[in-house]
């Protein structure tokens, strides 16, 4: 192989790097779309700092998507918690008490 192949990047890998950077989501949970870098055919073709930089991307993209999972799952815990606040106000303006905990239910006038 000639040395100017092995210093120049592959153009398909910067192609796919700038996707990922633009388009992370696409990557995310394992995405049938891009399954195909992962096969030997293509990862034997390439060089080992340009599987290394897709490595590396892959695993940032891996923990922004983690990150974005337990934010989300927060959120969700954040407005059901809410929401049960709103039924605990309602039913205390209604019966004159908060009700027992887990028996939390809107209250229709």
């Amino acid at each position: 192989m000639e040395q100017n192949q092995v210093n120049e990047m592959n153009d398909g890998v910067a192609i796919v790097l700038q996707r990922m950077t633009t388009h992370p989501e696409e990557f995310y949970n394992d995405s049938d779309k891009w399954k195909f870098i992962y096969k030997d055919y293509y990862r034997d073709a390439l060089t080992e700092t340009e599987k290394g930089i897709i490595f590396d991307k892959m695993k940032a993209i891996r923990r922004s998507e983690f990150t974005t999972i337990v934010m989300g799952t927060m959120l969700k815990d954040a407005k059901m918690t809410e929401s049960e606040f709103d039924a605990e106000m309602q039913a205390k303006q209604f019966y004159g008490k908060a009700p027992i905990k887990g028996s939390v239910q809107k209250v229709k006038y």
